[in-house]
């Protein structure tokens, strides 16, 4: 069942696949986040997924949206893609299920990244340049090589604006993951204490991004953006620290968060 043989004939692994991904369009649940992000693209937001499904790019397309799926073998792609010249690509660091042998699904499977140090050099620009915003990663952000990637590349992470949104079930796990993600210089903010929760919440953050329209307003106050989670953040730094006001969110260059 490996997905690594090359063979390109039809396999057990591959049929599967197809029986696990097929007809993705009749499974939305969530409109409004996939409109959300579609939105944020037409803006700038550059998309990267560790998704193996191209649901995204789907329902662009249903849209009228020119959405361009990638994946790390094809390098120039990644370059052009990193450079924001591919405004509606979606970049599959895990692969995609249309291409078995492509999917990443161990460590292994991100020995030609690794050892590309042009791929690593971008990629890991972008996690030094723009915000990240985390939706429904869990425990990818643990994953060792991920944080090759990205976690553990930025030595200074006071100068780092990444977010996390998450359910908050439990206060004390949840203020535990803030503190353990602000070590890698990821803000955890919660979108409530129920999924369902979440479309409308990724729908405001998206109204609240979309309005700072002027080419100049290159600091947004995270308080607004983020809602009340990161209120009560900024409030128990203020405590702590005895400051006068919250830090503010770096946003990227055209204001929007990376996703």
């Amino acid at each position: 069942m490996s997905p690594r043989t090359g063979d390109t004939k039809p396999n057990f692994f591959q049929d599967c696949l197809m029986e696990v991904f097929d007809n993705l369009e009749q499974h939305i649940q969530n409109p409004v986040v996939l409109q959300s992000i579609l939105r944020l693209m037409e803006r700038g937001t550059m998309v990267l997924t560790t998704n193996y499904d191209n649901l995204l790019e789907i329902f662009g397309q249903q849209q009228g949206k020119p959405m361009e799926s990638l994946d790390l073998k094809d390098k120039d792609k990644v370059l052009q893609w990193a450079r924001g010249h591919i405004k509606y690509g979606v970049l599959h660091i895990h692969g995609l299920y249309t291409d078995p042998c492509g999917m990443v699904l161990d460590p292994s499977g991100y020995k030609d990244v690794t050892q590309d140090p042009e791929v690593m050099e971008v990629l890991q620009n972008l996690y030094r340049t723009k915000s990240f915003l985390f939706l429904g990663c869990g425990e990818t952000l643990r994953d060792q090589i991920f944080q090759a990637l990205f976690l553990y590349t930025v030595k200074n992470k006071v100068d780092l604006e990444h977010y996390m949104l998450v359910l908050k079930e439990n206060e004390d796990h949840f203020f535990k993951l803030q503190a353990d993600m602000l070590l890698h210089g990821i803000k955890v903010v919660s979108y409530g204490d129920c999924f369902k929760q979440f479309p409308e919440y990724v729908q405001d953050l998206t109204a609240q991004i979309c309005k700072q329209r002027s080419p100049d307003a290159d600091r947004v106050d995270s308080t607004t953006l983020l809602g009340t989670s990161c209120v009560d953040c900024a409030k128990r730094k203020l405590g702590e620290n005895g400051t006068d006001s919250p830090k503010k969110i770096k946003q990227s260059d055209n204001g929007i968060p990376t996703i």
